[in-house]
């Protein structure tokens, strides 16, 4: 059951979002900012909008107040960088639906696009930004990367690949 609407970037939901977003994200997102400012990240996203490949807002359908948003923009030829901020309201059956969006249209639109690789960080103690990058379709690359935050703090790398660029299966017994 389709329990929200997505629609594209909307000042006054994104400032919302920016200025509501739950605790751990706000941790993610500003460990990697030279701010920690609601209102300079939004004014970072709306100058940055031309550059987006993707970028949708996701409310309830039927309602007004958003819960989350995500993007996708390109950061190098044919390399993307992915990004999500929800609010506490963002329920599990919406964070599954946004993911399930990402993995089935998002993702392929990007490749469509000519991109290679997606890739998302997230940091290296946030496990419900983890879970649900993998239900998207992500995959976790490499060891963390050290000290990578304002802070010191480690981030893991999760990255979607073009098809034939994905790494070999390896059978539970290591063959």
């Amino acid at each position: 059951m389709k329990r929200l609407s997505f629609e594209a970037f909307s000042d006054l939901m994104v400032l919302y979002l920016c200025q509501q977003m739950r605790a751990s994200d706000a941790a993610e997102i500003f460990a990697m900012r030279p701010d920690m400012d609601a209102w300079s990240l939004y004014r970072d996203l709306a100058a940055s909008q031309p550059a987006h490949l993707w970028f949708e807002v996701a409310r309830p359908a039927g309602g007004l107040v958003p819960l989350a948003f995500f993007g996708v923009m390109a950061t190098s030829p044919g390399v993307g960088i992915a990004h999500l901020v929800g609010t506490k309201h963002l329920g599990l059956a919406e964070a599954r639906e946004i993911a399930a969006r990402i993995r089935l249209l998002v993702i392929p639109a990007m490749i469509a696009e000519g991109l290679h690789r997606v890739e998302a960080l997230s940091l290296s103690r946030y496990r419900w930004a983890h879970r649900f990058l993998q239900s998207a379709g992500a995959r976790p690359e490499g060891p963390p990367r050290r000290a990578l935050g304002r802070a010191g703090e480690d981030f893991q790398c999760f990255v979607w690949l073009k098809d034939e660029l994905q790494p070999p299966e390896t059978s539970p017994k290591g063959e």
